[in-house]
């Protein structure tokens, strides 16, 4: 049920949207199917070409339609969070949907847990065949959670029995019998979150007041939200509840994978805004850059063989890659600056091309399995030493 006319709402959901009006409907009907009754849902258009409007205009009073001529996803949610009413806001991609127990839950969590800005929980991926993994957070997070020290348990600094924070949704019991059981944890994430991607920021309900603490950027295609989350997190603490309350969709729509030119493009260009994003907060107060510059420097120079690599990988004519191995080389020498030399990349971006980019994924493979065994080996010390 929606919010009665006339009262502020517990919580705000914005949903984003673009020519996805079939995927749209899904998606606002798993808000209204909501086990919380006071909820306000606000869609915001850009530039939609098919029926959208149409189609949120069917719902009449239940949805507030917005519509914006100027591209992007931060501004259509910078404009679905000026016009919200509720207590909190999330977020919903027009592609994905909600499990119909998590705004009960995450408003909930903050109701309870007055010293936190915000809240996010576990996810589930699904695709058009049903479900993919009902906890799909760590195999979304990947590249954070292949090393096995990074823990739920080293990321927060404390944790509690859900069940004993809040009432579980019956809904929820009905799904997972020892729900209660699951863990809610707490802690600063900042100094984690500036160096790992280990929150889904799609699952995320923050304080109205914090949400408007600070704008997301309009000029960003791809991790604004990764930015965004960033500022906010330097400065309030974060609950993490171990229940997926998000369901993720995979779908052809989707930006290009990496078995294409196309994909491997795009790859390119978000790891390149992902180091730009890093670098800005990095560098944002010295004094905390000079505290934790190991770290800090460690992670720089695997940001920028990151974009190294897949530019080692593109593909065209001749002249094409050449010019994409200059360019290479350039990232590859701030590797070197700060104090991480991929020496072996920069032999290979002389290489004619076609080896090129055989020797690039087979040493990008056998560098994945050796830091792995590192990790592995690493916990099984620590695991040793702690007995």
């Amino acid at each position: 049920m929606s919010a009665q006319p006339g009262t502020e709402p517990i919580v705000s959901v914005v949903i984003p949207t673009h020519n996805r009006a079939a995927m749209l409907v899904d998606a606002i009907d798993s808000v209204l199917n909501q086990t919380l009754q006071s909820t306000e849902v606000i869609v915001v258009d850009d530039r939609s070409t098919d029926d959208t409007e149409a189609r949120v205009r069917g719902y009449g009073g239940r949805v507030r339609y917005f519509r914006t001529d100027r591209p992007g996803a931060g501004n259509a949610r910078n404009i679905g969070a000026r016009h919200a009413t509720g207590r909190y806001l999330t977020f919903l991609d027009s592609d994905d949907l909600l499990y119909p127990y998590a705004l009960e839950l995450e408003a909930a969590v903050l109701d309870r847990q007055k010293d936190i800005g915000l809240v996010c929980a576990e996810m589930s991926g699904f695709n058009a065949e049903g479900m993919i993994e009902r906890y799909h957070l760590k195999t979304y997070h990947r590249s954070a959670y292949r090393d096995p020290a990074i823990t739920y348990e080293s990321i927060f600094e404390r944790s509690e029995r859900l069940g004993d924070i809040v009432a579980v949704p019956t809904v929820l019991l009905q799904e997972e019998q020892d729900a209660a059981a699951h863990r809610v944890y707490f802690g600063n994430i900042f100094d984690t979150y500036l160096l790992n991607l280990v929150i889904c920021q799609n699952t995320v309900m923050l304080r109205r007041a914090v949400a408007l603490e600070n704008e997301r950027s309009t000029a960003m295609r791809f991790w604004e939200e990764v930015d965004y989350l960033l500022r906010i997190t330097r400065r309030h603490a974060v609950g993490f509840i171990n229940v997926p309350t998000y369901q993720l969709r995979y779908h052809d729509g989707q930006l290009s994978t990496l078995a294409v030119a196309s994909g491997r493009y795009v790859w390119m260009r978000k790891q390149q805004e992902l180091l730009r994003v890093i670098k800005r907060h990095a560098f944002a107060d010295g004094q905390y850059y000079r505290a934790r510059q190991r770290q800090i420097d460690a992670h720089l120079a695997h940001l920028h063989r990151a974009v190294a690599v897949p530019m080692l990988l593109q593909q065209g004519s001749p002249n094409r890659h050449r010019r994409w191995a200059h360019y290479a080389r350039h990232y590859l020498k701030r590797c070197a600056r700060y104090g991480h030399p991929a020496r072996a990349l920069a032999l290979l971006s002389r290489t004619p091309s076609p080896l090129r980019a055989t020797a690039v994924r087979l040493l990008e493979s056998c560098r994945l399995v050796s830091r792995t065994l590192l990790w592995t080996l690493k916990l099984s010390r620590r695991s040793r030493l702690a007995h």
